[in-house]
């Protein structure tokens, strides 16, 4: 039976139209600008051609024999006439509409609990046929074909997918205005990627089909609550009306091809009704809408906005510049102290700068796998770093800078980009607490400062005392620092913004192209790791006053040597001054926050090692203060040199003297983490000590391969495992094991959990062979990661199965690729855009997609062995064919 509906109660109703053009109604109701439309309903097509097509096959059916029975279906309904009263009733409501053109789209109407196209459980667009500029004689042959859609391969198979039976369903086609669009766009409330708040807009000129079929270039803009981040094409392709009807493609004028589609303030109109859709209609939205030549602004679909049918299950990591701080394998003592130094020290952080305690709580779980235990070596564990920090002010101004620092691509690591007043003026109003951790911060690290020098002092000196109260001290420094440390994160974090914002200025002010803000800074008081330095050469000009003693430290044995200087047998002055540095300075060494390495508090001979080149050098206080003067000299020359503008140059250097100060109290306060950890270093080599002279370790040194609870456990009555020695001497021999295989990769991805020591293994062997394997980057478009065996598809005639399990790369897709696409595990294209119909398609399979890859079909070949991440953009080729088959 055939209905047709013009009443906006029945429109409104998607059980009768379907949630497409239900939707559409909802919004004209609310007062949105939607063109008018009618619907023409065909309820269960299945029952007028169940007598002329092959029994279904079922829809667990391979892809061959359902494509077969939907193509059998398709034409049997083609083949259906609408009788003449219905024709003549379409014809008079569409000459009703007033319009010489009309949008006609056909959307699938669920039944018998099935969901529907467009419901928010099924929200895929593009599996039905739509018509664009159809006129009075081609109308009833174009509603004819939507209808006829509901069997087309494509719908067939993704609802088999599904476990959608296509024989309850019925069809709905919509008949619509049809508005001649200049402009269009394609709009998310969400980042369709990532998930994240924040409009993207993907904009053409001309009618929005050019976007979603790839038949247009297109500029993205991406809404950030800071401001407006644009990636701008050049622009050469667009589609319009054709002369006789329908569309065709047209070049975009050259006067337009490098201008950004729409203004800023535009796209600010177009996320904001984005918004109103996404409240009227609840939930994260994908709209669609053209801007005609009097600049009104019209919407034409909205649907919830596709998101993979199961979530992502692989996890990034990446050890980018943590192997400063825990170079190659470590230990689980170093580890153990690790994961908790970071979950104490940021939650604090993120109290600082506003952060509720509420939130935080909810957030526990990401706090405590801020970093992994990978074969051995530290990783960041990465979701847990963006889930925590996109909770910071500002983060999307800081966050470019960010990610360079972890090695990680960004969409814009130009600062300028996105740091503007506006977006500077949100970032102070959005956190009055910030700024006053800001403002206050030069006080709180004083008394941080003063705090923590108490508690080293009284850290020292705990090989003497009794070992419960070695084990209170511990835990009462820890407990302590986790209500403090938070200052010393805030010293990065406003290091990273101070540099930002200096950044900016530089660029803005002077006529440098390149910024290196490190020649600018001025000179300041020295920090606590210069003072170290310092505090050497002053050892050292004493050492060269004599020449025995020179010669001595040169030559001789350093443990020897560092005993006759501490026992005062050059003088009463250098072993007190040498006593001092120990004190002070003895924590800081090579790799000291691994806790398995020794520093000079262990082995003061290490002293002289590190005295040695100073000593050779001749190096005097002298010197070095002339070197840190003309230094600071030759900055304030640089500046100005770059920036003749008297005033301007004031106003850097008092940005440039914060900088300096940041950078001080950065660098103190990671001093100060040198000596946390080597003061815990102190305490468990004490407890290990111990345990091993009543028997329960091989070796005192054997405490490194314990946790620190479970070594404390072995003195508290807490401790939940039955040998210590076992588990240390099973730790020592995988920590080996480690060392002798090659490192993993800087930045990798485990896959689904439990995450296993095989599945590293493997990642490890890849990374050991991939050589300098080939990266490209385009827009990433489905988050997760897949690895496989690349399918290269120039044409889409090859049998589905051969995609089976494989990353298919191709230049462009349509609906016709559907079932190539659904057996494929990944998804590389060289055109497209986030709104496209491959990045669309990958989003509802759920599996990983990049789009816009230039050179993708020309650089991967067929069986090459590739990567691709849907969150950032990048496929790499891991091994070519050539190489897999040696």
């Amino acid at each position: 039976m055939i209905k047709i509906i013009d009443a906006p109660a029945e429109l409104a109703d998607a059980s009768v139209v379907g949630h497409k053009f239900a939707r559409q109604q909802q919004l004209r109701d609310a007062g949105v600008s939607v063109p008018l439309f009618f619907c023409v309903v065909r309820e269960t097509p299945w029952t007028a051609i169940a007598d002329v097509v092959g029994t279904f096959p079922g829809i667990g059916a391979g892809v061959e024999t359902l494509t077969a029975w939907a193509e059998a279906a398709h034409r049997a309904t083609e083949h259906m006439r609408l009788m003449p009263e219905t024709e003549t009733e379409i014809r008079d409501r569409y000459a009703a509409l007033g319009s010489r053109d009309v949008a006609v789209r056909a959307c699938v109407v669920g039944r018998h609990a099935q969901p529907g196209e467009d419901d928010a459980a099924d929200p895929f667009a593009g599996l039905t046929d739509s018509y664009l500029y159809v006129g009075a004689d081609g109308l009833i042959d174009a509603v004819s074909s939507c209808i006829a859609s509901l069997f087309s391969v494509r719908s067939v198979l993704y609802r088999a997918r599904r476990g959608i039976d296509p024989r309850v369903l019925s069809i709905c086609v919509g008949v619509q205005q049809m508005m001649d669009g200049e402009r269009s766009f394609v709009a998310f409330t969400h980042d369709p990627a990532t998930r994240a708040r924040g409009a993207v807009v993907a904009a053409v000129y001309g009618i929005g089909e050019g976007a979603v079929a790839e038949h247009a270039d297109i500029d993205h803009f991406f809404v950030r609550a800071d401001g407006i981040e644009r990636l701008i094409s050049h622009k050469e392709r667009m589609l319009r009306r054709a002369p006789g009807g329908g569309v065709a493609e047209y070049r975009v004028p050259d006067e337009l091809a490098d201008l950004p589609v729409f203004s800023d303030a535009q796209i600010s109109q177009i996320a904001a009704l984005a918004e109103t859709t996404e409240r009227l209609l609840t939930g994260p939205q994908d709209i669609e809408g053209v801007v005609t030549a009097d600049s009104a602004i019209h919407l034409v679909q909205a649907r919830p906005a596709t998101s993979p049918q199961t979530p992502t299950t692989a996890t990034e990591w990446t050890n980018h510049n943590l192997t400063e701080s825990f170079p190659g394998v470590t230990t689980a003592m170093t580890y153990s102290h690790a994961r908790v130094f970071y979950r104490m020290s940021f939650r604090d952080f993120y109290r600082i700068v506003g952060i509720p305690e509420s939130r935080l709580r909810s957030q526990e779980h990401h706090l405590r796998r801020m970093i992994g235990f990978l074969d051995g070596r530290a990783y960041y564990r990465l979701d847990a770093w963006y889930a925590l920090h996109s909770q910071l002010p500002g983060w999307d101004v800081i966050r470019p800078m960010w990610e360079r620092s972890l090695g990680l691509a960004e969409r814009d690591s130009d600062p300028g980009r996105v740091l503007d007043r506006p977006a500077i003026t949100r970032v102070i109003g959005r956190s009055p607490r910030l700024i006053w951790a800001a403002v206050s911060y030069p006080r709180k690290l004083r008394r941080f400062l003063s705090w923590w020098d108490a508690q080293h002092i009284l850290g020292t000196g705990l090989s003497q005392k009794p070992v419960e109260e070695v084990i209170e001290t511990y835990r009462r420094v820890w407990s302590e620092a986790g209500s403090r440390w938070g200052i010393t994160i805030l010293a990065g974090y406003l290091s990273l913004a101070g540099c930002v914002a200096a950044t900016v200025l530089v660029k803005r002010w002077t006529d440098s192209p390149e910024v290196d803000l490190t020649a600018l800074l001025p000179g300041g008081p020295p920090n606590r790791t210069l003072q170290s330095v310092h505090s050497m050469v002053a050892l050292a000009e004493q050492i060269n006053a004599d020449r025995v003693l020179s010669a001595r430290v040169l030559t001789a044995d350093a443990r020897d040597t560092w005993d006759r200087i501490a026992q005062g047998a050059y003088g009463g002055r250098l072993e007190s001054d040498a006593r001092a540095h120990l004190g002070k300075f003895g924590d800081r060494a090579m790799h000291d926050l691994k806790i398995e390495e020794p520093t000079p508090r262990q082995r003061p001979e290490m002293v002289i090692d590190t005295l040695r080149p100073f000593v050779a050098a001749g190096a005097t206080m002298q010197q070095t203060r002339l070197q840190e003067s003309t230094a600071a000299a030759a900055a304030r020359d640089e500046l100005r040199r770059i920036c003749p503008s008297w005033w301007r140059r004031a106003v850097l250097r008092v940005a440039l003297r914060a900088g300096t100060f940041l950078v001080k109290a950065r660098e103190d306060t990671r001093f100060c983490r040198t000596q946390l950890y080597g003061f815990s270093r102190e305490v468990m080599r004490r407890l290990g000590s111990d345990l091993a002279a009543a028997g329960y370790l091989d070796s005192p040194e054997d405490y490194v391969h314990l946790e620190a609870e479970e070594l404390l456990g072995a003195f508290d009555g807490t401790s939940t495992h039955p040998d210590l020695r076992v588990l240390a001497r099973t730790r020592r021999d995988a920590y080996l094991r480690s060392c002798d295989r090659p490192a993993l990769a800087a930045n990798l991805t485990t896959g689904p959990p439990p995450i296993v020591p095989a599945d590293l293994l493997r990642t490890a062997a890849t990374s050991a062979t991939a050589g300098s394997g080939t990266e490209l980057t385009g827009l990433p478009s489905s988050a997760g990661i897949a690895r496989g065996r690349a399918k290269l598809v120039l044409r889409p005639d090859v049998p589905p199965c051969d995609c089976a399990g494989r990353i298919l790369i191709a230049r462009e897709t349509d609906p016709g690729w559907l079932p190539l696409m659904l057996n494929a595990t990944g998804l590389v294209v060289e055109r497209g855009s986030m709104v496209s119909h491959t990045a669309i398609t990958g989003r509802m399979l759920g599996i990983p997609t990049v789009v816009a890859v230039p050179g993708a079909t020309s650089k991967i070949s067929d069986g090459d062995e590739v990567e691709i991440d849907g969150r950032s953009g990048i496929v790499r080729i891991l091994r070519t064919h050539s190489q897999r088959m040696r």
